[in-house]
């Protein structure tokens, strides 16, 4: 019976978040400050040089990219690395740890030139060429479209401005489903990946469990209601959510116990590695926005274990965008690149069967590290205390090995 009351923090967090929605708070609350100039300010405070690129898609989305310039002019030469978030994150998870346990700052002590994306959609990346953000149209993208579309101009543009022919590429969770979208769909691509790091990778979801398991049963009934809202942005990271997620969330508050079981029933349960002091900074930006389009995708693969497929939209749609009733699964013995798969052994969204089923289906796996030193959950990889000496120093010890 006490376990039920895990669902109560989460279920008023949930309430905030829908009346943020409905109500358009992000209209009633807007940024106090250009989260770009955000960014900018953490790393020039952290001693870093920093730079913001703007990227247009083919369908007219303009993604920020952030760049930490290479630091060690020694290096002769240029080794460039693309890093990209997870679900509902942003380039900022990258930075907010600080430069002895960021990836980012580690690599670009390490002589890379280092490029940090920002998928359409998040707190960086809402602007369109001719799409209002308050438009349905802006908002009809699954991780589909992050993959074929976002990830792609990101690279064309990154080996265009560095005048390299490939860079490596660091995705976390999300960032690794869209990679496999890519790859799998315009294989050409694989050739200018050098190495592809996978942490918590996501492709199949059929073993997630934790909150998200009951809920993305739930999946048809929240595409119809956000439909007859007319409301297709999930979690916007308003002014409003940023006052309550501080409020209830910072070191010292009662409260911060149902955050940090919100964050656990979600990702999985680790212990240690949880950062109690700096976890109200990290929600102030985080989660960074995505469209109900992308949860319900990821739904769907819970439903259907042991597939990973575009978007289902119904026999009849699918027929007519795919010529079959249900949509076809990625072809992902076409992704050539050589990849490394990291995963934590309670990691309840990159569950280690997923991981394991998908590690027999990718044909160029140099190597799975599966943590076992501590039982690493999902957020781990990002915020983990410990995350240097588990994941990163072996992550760059492999890249720094490749000409």
């Amino acid at each position: 019976m006490i376990t039920y009351w895990y669902f109560i923090p989460l279920l008023c967090y949930g309430f905030i978040v829908q009346i943020n929605g409905l109500f358009r708070t992000r209209g009633l609350f807007p940024p106090s400050t250009d989260p770009n100039l955000l960014i900018e300010d953490y790393v020039m405070q952290s001693g870093y040089p920093f730079e913001l690129h703007h990227v247009t898609t083919r369908d007219g989305y303009i993604l920020a990219v952030h760049r930490i310039p290479r630091m060690n002019k020694t290096v002769e030469n240029r080794r460039v690395v693309l890093i990209m978030h997870g679900l509902l994150g942003c380039s900022a998870d990258w930075l907010l740890t600080g430069r002895n346990r960021s990836i980012a700052y580690l690599l670009a002590d390490d002589g890379y030139d280092v490029w940090l994306g920002n998928s359409r959609g998040t707190t960086n990346s809402k602007n369109h060429t001719t799409l209002s953000i308050q438009s349905a149209e802006f908002w009809d993208f699954s991780w589909h479209e992050l993959g074929l579309y976002d990830l792609s101009a990101m690279i064309d543009y990154i080996l265009y401005k560095t005048g390299q022919n490939q860079l490596f590429y660091i995705g976390f969770s999300q960032g690794t489903t869209q990679f496999w979208v890519l790859m799998s769909l315009r294989p050409e691509y694989n050739k200018k990946i050098k190495l592809m790091s996978a942490l918590a990778p996501v492709a199949y979801t059929g073993h997630i469990s934790g909150l998200l398991r009951p809920l993305s049963f739930f999946a048809n009934f929240f595409k119809g209601f956000y439909k007859f809202t007319g409301y297709f942005e999930m979690l916007s990271n308003s002014e409003l959510e940023k006052f309550v997620t501080y409020t209830l969330c910072r070191e010292g508050m009662f409260t911060q116990y149902f955050c940090e079981l919100i964050v656990q029933w979600i990702g999985g349960f680790s212990t240690g590695e949880m950062d109690h002091a700096h976890l109200a900074e990290y929600l102030q930006f985080a989660p960074a926005g995505c469209s109900y389009k992308q949860l319900v995708h990821y739904a769907l693969g819970i439903q259907n274990p042991g597939h990973f497929r575009p978007f289902d939209y119904g026999i009849l749609a699918n027929f007519r965008i795919y010529r079959r009733f249900v949509p076809p699964e990625y072809p992902l013995e076409r992704i050539t690149a050589p990849v490394i798969l990291y995963n934590g052994l309670n990691d309840w969204l990159a569950h280690p069967n997923d991981v394991e089923l998908l590690n027999g289906k990718l044909p160029n796996i140099l190597e799975k590290y599966t943590v076992t030193l501590k039982r690493l959950n999902h957020f781990d990889f990002v915020y983990g205390l410990h995350v240097r000496d588990l994941v990163y120093n072996h992550l760059i010890e492999r890249m720094n090995s490749i000409p």
